[in-house]
C-alpha cells in the first residue's frame, strides 16, 4: 500500500516567542477512504501515491502541496494517482489555488526555480472507465508500475466521474522513469464526462502539458507552458471538448525540447474502433518561433488515424510546420471528419508539412493565413512581456464561426484564441503569473471594423442616448440579420434588418434594453460577418 506523508505544522505565537510543533502523520488512502487536505497544513507527497477505488481525497482552496524529488518509498518517482473509482476534489479558486510543486519550490520567492528546472518529480494521474482505443478497452497508465489494477484504466462508461479540478497549478514535474518513459504534468486516461477540469495550469515539464488516453473528458481555461515534449497529446480516441486552451513553448534551448501544441492520435490500430472526433475551440498555442533554438517546435499533427476539429483558434510562431495531417488521419480529413475552422495561423516556417494538397486545401476554407492577431505580447523570460489577449485592432476579435455540433457547455464568442481583449483569466493563479510572466500590454478600446467586405462604425460609440446609427457597406445586396453579444460571447439580441443594397447603408440600434457594459455588435450578410465592440451607458 503507497501512502502520503503529510507534515503538519503548527505556528502558536505567544506574546515575543514562536513555539512550532510539528507531527508526521501515515496514512493511507485506502477503499472507504476520505482524506481532507486542509489549508493552513504543510503537505510533503512522497513516493506513488493512490486513491484507490471508492476512496476519495478533498483539497480545500490555497492548499500547497510539495513533492518530493528523492522519494523515500523506494518509488523512482513522486506521483498523485486517482486510480479508476476513487475521486479527488480539488477545487481552488483564482485568489486561493492549489498549488502541487518541488519540495525544491520555495514559493515565498520567484527565483529559486526556472522554467528549465523539471523533472523535480512525476505528476498528477487520474484513470476513469471510459471507452478508449485499446485492445480488450483497457491498458497501464504510462510512467506507473503495473501489476496490481490500481495503474488500470479504461471501459464502458464515458460518463464516469472522477471528481474535479479548479483552479489547479501543477509546477515542474515529468520526471523520467527511463529511456522515453516519463510522467506527464496531468494524465488523464479513460476519464468521463462526469469529471469537471477548470482552470488548470502545467508549468515547466520535461513529457507532455497534458495528455489524454480515450475517455470523454472535457476541459475549459488550461494553460500549459514551457513543456519538453507535446503542450496537449491525445492518444486512443477522445471524444470530449475543451475551450479556451493557451500553450507556450521556449526558445532558448533545444535540449530542453517542445515539441507540438498538439498532437493528436486515434486509437491503437488505425482498422480500431472507435472512430471518434474531439474538438476544441478557442485555443492560443504559440511555438518556439522560426529560427529560434527550438526551432522544430511545430504547431498541430493529427496523425495514426486520429481526427479532431480545431475551431476559432490562433496558431502562432510555428518553429517548423504549422499544421500536418498524416497517415489515414489524411483520409478522415477529406471526409469531413477533421476541420480547421476560422483560425488564424501566423509566423510559421512551413504552413503544412510537405505542402499536403488536402491539408493546404481545407486550410484555405475560412482560416486566416499570415495576418499578425497583435497579441499584446509574446515573452517568454519573466519580464512582464507576455500578454496573450489581442489587441483593440486585432483581427482575432472578429471572424469567429459557430459549430452547430458543439456540446452545450461550448460558448458563442465572437473573437478567436483563448482570451478576450479584456480579460486574462490565467491572472492570480498560475505560476506564469506569480513568476511575473504577465503585463498588461493589450490595448483595450473600440475600433471602426473591416472584414469581408463590410465597413461597419457605429456613432456614437459609447451609445449614451439608447441609440446609435450603424453604418456599414455591403459589397453584394443581402438580407442583414444583427445580433448583439455580452463580452462573454452570449448572444442577447437577434433580429432580421431586412434586405439591403450593395454599398453604403444604415440602420438604428437601440440599446435602451441593455444594461451598462460592452458588447458586441455582429452584422451578418451573405458577403460574411463584421463585428464591433459598442459601449452602452446611461450617462
Amino acid at each position: 500500500m503507497k501512502k502520503i506523508y503529510l507534515i503538519i505544522a503548527y505556528l502558536l505565537t505567544l506574546v515575543a516567542y514562536v513555539v512550532a510543533q510539528e507531527n508526521t502523520t501515515d496514512l493511507n488512502i485506502g477503499i472507504g477512504d476520505t482524506l481532507t487536505l486542509s489549508v493552513g497544513t504543510d503537505y510533503t507527497m512522497d513516493g506513488y501515491v493512490y486513491v484507490e477505488d471508492g476512496a476519495v481525497l478533498i483539497i480545500e482552496a490555497g492548499v500547497v502541496v510539495k513533492c518530493k524529488s528523492t522519494p523515500t518509498t523506494g518509488d523512482l518517482s513522486t506521483a498523485l494517482i486517482i486510480s479508476r473509482g476513487g475521486k479527488i476534489f480539488a477545487e481552488g479558486t483564482k485568489d486561493a489555488p492549489i498549488i502541487f510543486t518541488s519540495d525544491e519550490d520555495d514559493l515565498s520567492i520567484t527565483t529559486d526555480l526556472s522554467p528549465f528546472d523539471f523533472q523535480k518529480w512525476g505528476g498528477i494521474v487520474i484513470l476513469g472507465k471510459g471507452v478508449v482505443g485499446e485492445d480488450g478497452g483497457t491498458d497501464n497508465i504510462e510512467g506507473i508500475p503495473e501489476g496490481d489494477g490500481r495503474s488500470e484504466y479504461g471501459g464502458t462508461d464515458n460518463a464516469d466521474n472522477s471528481g474535479i479540478l479548479k483552479y489547479v497549478s501543477i509546477r515542474h514535474g515529468g520526471a523520467v522513469l527511463e529511456q522515453d518513459n516519463e510522467i506527464n504534468g496531468l494524465t488523464l486516461g479513460g476519464v468521463g464526462s462526469g469529471t469537471e477540469i477548470d482552470y488548470i495550469e502545467v508549468f515547466s515539464g520535461k513529457d507532455d502539458g497534458i495528455e489524454i488516453f480515450g475517455g470523454a473528458v472535457n476541459i475549459t481555461h488550461a494553460a500549459v507552458a514551457f513543456i519538453g515534449d507535446d503542450s496537449y497529446d491525445f492518444d486512443e480516441s477522445w471524444t470530449g471538448s475543451m475551450q479556451y486552451i493557451f500553450s507556450l513553448q521556449q526558445n532558448l534551448d533545444s535540449e530542453f525540447g517542445g515539441d507540438h501544441a498538439i498532437e493528436y492520435d486515434g486509437s491503437e490500430s488505425e482498422d480500431k474502433e472507435p472512430k471518434t472526433v474531439g474538438r476544441i475551440y478557442n485555443g492560443t498555442f504559440i511555438g518556439a518561433g522560426p529560427g529560434s533554438a527550438n526551432g522544430e517546435s511545430d504547431g498541430i499533427v493529427l496523425k495514426s488515424d486520429g481526427a479532431a476539429q480545431i475551431w476559432n483558434s490562433l496558431i502562432l510562431s510555428s518553429g517548423g510546420y504549422a499544421v500536418a495531417v498524416e497517415s489515414t488521419s489524411l483520409d478522415r480529413l477529406a471526409a469531413g471528419e477533421s476541420a480547421f475552422a476560422n483560425n488564424i495561423i501566423f509566423d510559421y516556417t512551413t504552413l503544412a508539412l510537405n505542402d499536403d494538397a488536402t491539408v493546404l486545401a481545407a486550410l484555405a476554407v475560412g482560416n486566416t493565413e499570415n495576418v499578425d492577431p497583435m497579441l499584446g505580447g509574446i515573452s517568454r523570460i519573466p519580464d512582464g512581456g507576455l500578454d496573450p489577449r489581442p489587441s483593440a485592432e486585432s483581427p482575432a476579435l472578429s471572424g469567429a464561426a459557430v459549430d452547430p455540433n458543439a456540446a452545450d457547455f461550448i460558448e458563442t464568442t465572437n473573437y478567436r484564441g483563448a482570451f478576450d481583449n479584456e480579460t486574462n483569466w490565467a491572472l492570480g493563479w498560475t505560476a506564469l503569473d506569480s513568476y511575473g510572466f504577465f503585463g498588461d500590454l493589450a490595448t483595450v478600446g473600440v475600433f471602426d471594423v473591416t472584414e469581408n467586405g463590410m465597413e461597419i462604425q457605429t456613432s456614437p460609440n459609447p451609445v449614451y442616448t439608447g441609440t446609435s446609427r450603424v453604418t456599414f457597406n455591403l459589397p453584394h445586396s443581402s438580407e442583414v440579420q444583427v445580433m448583439i453579444h455580452d463580452i462573454t460571447g452570449k448572444t442577447i439580441e437577434r433580429w432580421n434588418s431586412g434586405y439591403f443594397y450593395e454599398g453604403a447603408n444604415s440602420l438604428i440600434l437601440n440599446t435602451s434594453r441593455l444594461e451598462q457594459g460592452t458588447y458586441i455588435l455582429s452584422l451578418i450578410s451573405a458577403s460574411g460577418i463584421a463585428t464591433q465592440k459598442f459601449i452602452a451607458s446611461p450617462f
